[in-house]
């Protein structure tokens, strides 16, 4: 008999911890997303970062460009398009930090929203509140396209989230607000890679190579004249077909002058190596820049897609899905940091 009752007695202290466990589990439902949160502000960090950088990178070349006008009025064109994409890119790097640093404060919120684990109505006002902020940021850019009706169209998706019962929902409910926001973003990347494909590689070869114009038109002759030298030496020194009479290099009559030759070609190298190496580096960055814009439109659609398995993830009580959000923050600052190399 003793022995049942303590059996009874330690299977009702199994059965009351399994309850309690079970109302703990029921009310901890909003799962720690600090990963996500983390992952959305590098890569809205990275991408900002990187737009003011490319338009500072097309706003030098630009005026390099402006500078030879006086004597080079052919410029002009090249000169005009670069100072637009320029000053498009900064538009744009300006644009793009408003509503980049919004998307990173909307995830800041809900992060500290989910670590407060009241999953109240204060919790769903939190989100629609955090949520109203960044349609707002929207309208502060000059990226909102439809205007008016775009934002009007963003503050009643809002409403309903304020109709949401928990933060998974509220959450859910967010998500055609994000969606809207993002596609706007993936459309003015898209017409930002136009813009920066337009300003050609030919462009940068102007504004580097054309004040070099005369050197290297002399630099083009010798490197001609010792091609030639050199088939004329190696035609004495190692005939065609063998065994034919072969002549010593300093026999060779063209040696001395294919000798002074290489010398020229080595005294023009001390401004021929440091202008083509700044050629390859502009060309570098131009390409760099048209890189980064797919990047980022690439990190957009991870983000708005990251946010689409949020709700779910409340409401399966598992991590949201980060990973790809984060390698593409990896890979735009891996970018930035090759473009600021070169710069």
């Amino acid at each position: 008999m003793a022995e049942r009752s303590r059996y009874r007695g330690w299977t009702a202290r199994v059965w009351a911890a399994c309850i309690v466990s079970g109302v703990l589990a029921g009310c901890q439902t909003i799962p720690d997303i600090s990963s996500w949160n983390q992952s959305t502000k590098d890569v809205t960090s990275a991408v900002t970062t990187g737009f003011h950088t490319a338009a500072d990178v097309h706003g030098d070349i630009g005026r390099r460009l402006d500078s030879e006008l006086m004597t080079k009025p052919e410029f002009k064109d090249a000169a005009t398009r670069y100072a637009s994409v320029a000053r498009e890119l900064q538009r744009r790097a300006t644009d793009y930090e408003k509503l980049f640093g919004a998307i990173t404060d909307y995830s800041t919120s809900l992060a500290a929203i989910a670590r407060a684990s009241e999953n109240s109505q204060k919790t769903v006002d939190a989100v629609a509140g955090s949520l109203n902020q960044l349609v707002g940021a929207v309208g502060g850019t000059s990226l909102t396209g439809a205007g008016f009706e775009l934002g009007k169209s963003l503050t009643n998706e809002v409403i309903k989230v304020k109709a949401a019962h928990d933060f998974g929902e509220a959450v859910q409910k967010a998500d055609p607000v994000i969606g809207q926001i993002s596609t706007l973003l993936i459309a003015d990347l898209a017409d930002l890679q136009r813009t920066v494909a337009e300003s050609k590689d030919e462009g940068i070869r102007v504004a580097i190579e054309d004040p070099r114009k005369t050197e290297l038109e002399y630099r083009a002759a010798l490197v001609r004249r010792r091609t030639h030298l050199q088939l004329a030496v190696a035609g004495a020194v190692a005939p065609e077909p063998p065994p034919a009479q072969t002549t010593s290099l300093l026999k060779a009559d063209d040696a001395p002058e294919l000798a002074k030759i290489d010398q020229y070609l080595r005294d023009t190298d001390t401004w021929f190596i440091p202008m083509n190496d700044e050629l390859n580096r502009a060309l570098m960055v131009r390409a760099k820049s048209e890189e980064l814009t797919v990047q980022a439109r690439r990190a957009v659609e991870a983000w708005r897609d990251s946010h689409a398995s949020l709700g779910a993830a409340v409401k399966e009580r598992r991590m949201p899905e980060s990973g790809r959000l984060a390698a593409l923050a990896v890979r735009v600052r891996d970018l930035i940091a090759e473009i600021k190399k070169e710069d």
